[in-house]
């Protein structure tokens, strides 16, 4: 089996060729970023980060930990990753089994931004599932708004863990779906669900179903705006996740490769603490900035224009900036039509294999939690509209409930009946929302 070589280790020579020498930002582990020594920190930041600690969120420096690829993963990545091809506009991918797609990014290639956004859209799950609590948070630090409910997602193609493998059928192929609810809040919401379906091939496109209690049925539906807002919250569609946009509707280039403050270890896992202020408003956005761990990370900055959509498109760009050891999505900042700054995205990842010693509060039938390899548990996620001052929070599971109102936590990869091939249609939507 040929040796899979660290991505850092195999590009290092590479870099010190074609790219300026970095310079390196005087910060180090046990330091904390605020307002009064932002400069210090200046070349470890992004605008949007730089926004935030302007505003009184400091950023605690810890060492940075390597994480390891899963088992099971890093060996499909072995076995399959030599025969992966792109269309030559990088927007559709051909040969891909399992495993990550592109091990070796070569920033000289044409289309090393779209093989780090597939990398992106590959991740080490066959499902994934999770109880999390929105929070809508006004100028002033107070909840404007609240939903709490379920979500969970499945890999339809590139399984290694779960039956059946490596795809589960469909036609057309399915990349993935994900399900919302039934929401417990707020009123209006409660009982709802939604399906969403994102299709491998590039021209089609997504659509999904959406179970309404009031009257007891489910409708198919289709996103005739994928930036439009939802439900009162500063997220759209496409913003889901970071980037929930299908590869074909955008053109991606490599901006940079560079070294950021991410959170990767975030030390904070359902726990109030994680966020800088209470919600009492009177502590206005300081309410809706995290206050965890940060470490140094390398990243690729990939700028993403949408192609594929309507004029009324609200974002002329987004710049995501991707983890090069994970390939997760550890911050994004998204531009308004004029090309200013409008909101910025960071979820706090906790990888780890069990994120307290307890875990879990409660078993979900079938689950195991016998987890060996790291998981990326993102306990807490803000998306912050810098125009407004305001915010949406996401804690999973929330931390201002008591553990044992949780109804369910993280898992991954688990054989639990409620995130199959099955669970992804109208008749389970109808028999959930009962």
């Amino acid at each position: 089996m040929k040796k899979m070589i660290p991505l850092g280790l195999f590009l290092a020579p590479f870099f010190l060729w074609s790219f300026p020498q970095i310079v390196r930002a005087e910060v180090k582990a046990g330091d904390t970023v605020t307002k009064d020594t932002i400069a210090q920190a200046e070349p470890l930041l992004t605008p949007g980060t730089r926004w935030m600690v302007e505003r009184g969120m400091p950023m605690h420096v810890i060492e940075t930990k390597s994480v390891k690829w899963p088992k099971a993963y890093l060996s499909a990545t072995e076995k399959y990753s030599s025969q992966v091809k792109l269309a030559a506009d990088g927007k559709e991918l051909f040969n891909y089994v399992a495993g990550l797609p592109f091990p070796v990014i070569d920033a000289n290639d044409p289309l090393a931004a779209y093989r780090v956004v597939w990398n992106m859209f590959m991740p080490p799950i066959d499902n994934i599932g999770l109880e999390y609590r929105a929070e809508y948070i006004s100028s002033s630090g107070s909840i404007a708004r609240t939903l709490d409910g379920p979500w969970q997602a499945m890999k339809w193609l590139g399984r290694v863990y779960l039956d059946p493998q490596p795809v589960a059928p469909h036609n057309p192929t399915v990349h993935y779906s994900t399900l919302f609810g039934p929401f417990s809040a707020p009123n209006d919401w409660k009982g709802r669900s939604f399906i969403e379906f994102r299709y491998l091939p590039r021209d089609t496109q997504d659509d999904g179903y959406a179970y309404s209690p009031e009257v007891r049925r489910v409708s198919r539906f289709s996103f005739a705006n994928r930036s439009d807002a939802l439900g009162g919250s500063d997220f759209d569609v496409d913003t889901f996740y970071g980037l929930n946009g299908k590869i074909s509707n955008w053109s991606f280039r490599i901006l940079a490769d560079k070294e950021i403050l991410a959170v990767m270890h975030s030390g904070k896992y359902a726990d109030a603490s994680a966020w800088c202020a209470p919600r009492d408003g009177r502590s206005g956005l300081l309410a809706a900035l995290p206050c965890v761990s940060w470490e140094k990370r390398k990243v690729w900055v990939v700028e993403g224009l949408p192609t594929g959509y309507p004029r009324s498109y609200a974002y002329s760009k987004r710049i995501i900036y991707v983890d090069q050891e994970t390939f997760r999505l550890v911050f994004e900042e998204l531009h308004d039509q004029q090309g200013e700054l409008w909101k910025v995205f960071l979820p706090c990842f906790f990888y780890s294999s069990k994120p307290y010693a307890g875990y879990p509060t409660k078993t979900l039938e079938g689950a195991k939690y016998q987890y060996e390899d790291e998981w990326f548990f993102v306990p807490n996620t803000t998306l912050i509209n810098l125009r407004d001052s305001s915010a949406t929070t996401v804690s999973a599971p929330a931390g201002n409930k008591k553990p044992a109102d949780w109804q369910s936590e993280w898992y991954f990869n688990e054989n639990v009946t409620s995130n199959t091939p099955e669970a992804y249609s109208p008749n389970y939507l109808l028999k959930s929302g009962r």
